[in-house]
Parts: structure tokens; sequence; C-alpha cells
């Protein structure tokens, strides 16, 4: 028979890991409910996930490659699409993951559970539609005969590095909202504002080469280059992994901040 111990003091890391995994399909629940509320009553349904990326793509590529006649290693077609699709995983987990406590109040108040499986669920239906995007990429690939470069093993490593520097600000950015509901409203500053400080369409070669290195400090930066790494074998500078290490600093300060108001968030939503 199971015991269910109750004490005021915090779970440990494992124990708290055991909860999470013992609740794992309610992630699963959730990110269903978000699919169905956010494509319900259209008619492409998914197919918009590959259609907003393909119409920014049409943009960038006929302002940045036509007219400011950028240059890059690959296809320009297939650099800024490669940003697009991990920016827009970013900007997702982020944007949704860090709103999650606020906009779920009700559940958090009738159900006992872990509050970080409300990011996860939207990191986890965030990772199916940019599995579902990235088909697009994919026969970009194949119509400019792209030779697939052995790194492209690290692709997953890549992926979960996208995830961590996401998940960490959502969460860090989720445990400060429920007491200061003004910081709720950063958020589309932080994703319109950094997306202009990430090579997403643009390549670092253009900026001076004594201050590129400076991009880097922006962990996103580090992680579309590494994807871009991966996909095509394109050079990376050697200051990406400084990024990230930043980006798993900020998933583990992210996560513990969050573990530490977890008990009090029901007090406060």
């Amino acid at each position: 028979m199971n015991k269910t111990i109750i004490s005021a003091q915090p779970d440990s890391l494992s124990n708290y890991l055991k909860k999470v995994w013992r609740k794992k399909s309610l992630i699963l629940v959730l990110a269903k409910r978000d699919l169905k509320v956010k494509y319900a009553q259209t008619s492409l349904g998914l197919l918009w996930t590959m259609i907003q990326p393909l119409t920014a793509l049409i943009i960038y590529t006929a302002f940045f490659s036509g007219m400011l006649n950028f240059q890059t290693e690959d296809p320009y077609i297939l650099f800024v699409l490669s940003g697009l699709l991990f920016w827009n995983l970013f900007n997702n987990v982020f944007s949704h993951g860090s709103s999650s406590l606020m906009n779920n109040s009700d559940l958090i108040k009738k159900l006992d559970f872990p509050k970080i499986i409300l990011p996860l669920s939207k990191a986890l239906t965030a990772m199916l539609e940019f599995g579902i995007s990235a088909i697009l990429l994919v026969l970009c690939m194949i119509y400019f005969q792209t030779t697939l470069s052995p790194s492209l093993l690290f692709l997953p490593f890549a992926i979960l590095t996208a995830l961590f520097i996401s998940m960490g600000m959502a969460m860090l950015l989720a445990s400060f909202v429920v007491r200061k509901r003004d910081l709720f409203h950063i958020v589309p500053y932080l994703v319109n504002f950094g997306v202009w400080l990430t090579p997403v369409f643009y390549p670092v070669n253009i900026l001076p080469e004594k201050y590129a290195h400076l991009i880097y400090f922006n962990p996103m930066a580090s992680v579309i280059d590494f994807f871009r790494w991966c996909l095509f074998g394109s050079p990376i500078h050697s200051f990406m992994i400084f990024g990230l290490l930043i980006s798993f600093l900020i998933f583990i300060i992210g996560f513990i901040r969050f573990k530490k108001i977890e008990d009090t968030i029901i007090d406060l939503i």
C-alpha cells in the first residue's frame, strides 16, 4: 500500500522529479487541449505552423537577400528558415510557458500536481509545431540538394539546448510574474527586440570582426548557429560554446527559482 507523506519541508530533487513523472500524462492532456483550442474552427489546422514561417521567409528573403544582398555560406532561404524555426520554438516555449501559471489559475486551485507540468506542456506543444514546420525545411533542403553533414548526429543536442534556454527563461519569468504582474507585459518586448540581437535573418559575418563574438552573449545566437552547424556543417565561432553554457545555466537557475516558489503559487494567483 502506497503511503502519502505530507510535510512542510520542500521536496528533495529526486522526490520532486518522481512526482513530475507520476503526473506525466497530464503534460500530454494539457498539450492536446492547447492544440485543440489554438486550431479550433480553422480550415487549415496545424498547417498554419508551416504557413507562418513560410510568410516570414518570403518577407525576409525579399528584403534582406534581394535588397541588402546578404551573403551566406548556404542558400539564403535555408539560412533564414533554419533560424526562423529555432526562434519560433524559443518564442513559443518562452511566451506561453512564462504565462502558463497565470492562465491556468483555476486548474492550480483545483488539482494537486507539480506546477512545472504547465510550462512543460507548453514545451511539448511547441515541439510538435516545430516538428511539423520542420517539414518545410526538409523540403527546401531537398530542393537545394543539400549534402547532409556528419554533424547532423548532434541535432538532438541542439534541440535540447534550445529547450533548455527557453524553458529556463519561461520558468524564471513565470516565478516572478505571480508576484509582479507587470512583468508579464515585458515578454512581447523581449521577443520582438531579441530577434534583432540574434542571427536569424542576418549572418554574424556582417558585424565588425572585433565585435562579432559579443553576439554570443545572447544564448539563442549560439543555439541557432549550433543548429545550422548540425544541418549544414556551417562554420561556427569558438565563442559559441560560451553561449551554450549560458543556456544550461539559465535553465538551472530557472528551475531552482521555480521550485522554490512553487508551494506559494496557489496563494499568489
